[in-house]
Parts: C-alpha cells; structure tokens; sequence
C-alpha cells in the first residue's frame, strides 16, 4: 500500500494503457484492485448480461415445466389477511 500511495498516478497510467489490472496488498493479502475504467465497465456489463441470461433460463425452465395448481387471486389475498399484522388499521393511522 505504501508504494501505490506514493506511485498512485503511475499506478493509474499504466492500468489505462496496459488494460491489466493492478492488485494492492496490505501485509501481504490482496486489499484492492486498480482498473481502467473501460476494464471495469466491460466487466459489469459482462456481470449484468450473464444474471439476465440466467433470469430468463430460469424463466424459460419454469414457463416449460407448465402450469401447476393454479390458486385464485381471492385465496392469496385472504390468506395474506390472516397474518397481516396491520389489517387491523384504518387507512389513516397507516399513512399518517
């Protein structure tokens, strides 16, 4: 840590041009690591298309199993009632 406070601009520069990303340590364990910003915007991006491809993986594995016991929309709200612990509360002391 102490050479990356006193060669933090170099640091920078090089994780720009070489596109490598630089690791800091703290008493020998890994602390922190120093990426360009087109690095860290690629890898979000990669993150965000993999958890959107899982979503709809799991979408697709779900849509194709079919139907299971369908419940009525009256039954949900009902049981929902039953241990609601503000069903008891008019809208006004709700939303004060």
């Amino acid at each position: 840590m102490t050479e990356a406070k006193k060669d933090f601009s170099k640091i920078i520069k090089d994780a720009v041009e070489t596109g490598e990303p630089t690791f800091i340590f703290n008493h020998n364990k890994p602390e922190a690591v120093i990426l360009s910003n087109e690095v860290y915007e690629k890898l979000v991006k990669g993150y965000n298309d993999l958890e959107e491809k899982a979503f709809y993986s799991h979408l697709n594995e779900r849509a194709n199993e079919g139907p299971k016991e369908l419940i009525p929309s009256e039954d949900i709200v009902k049981s929902n009632q039953e241990y609601n612990p503000f069903s008891d509360l008019s809208d006004d002391e709700l939303f004060d």
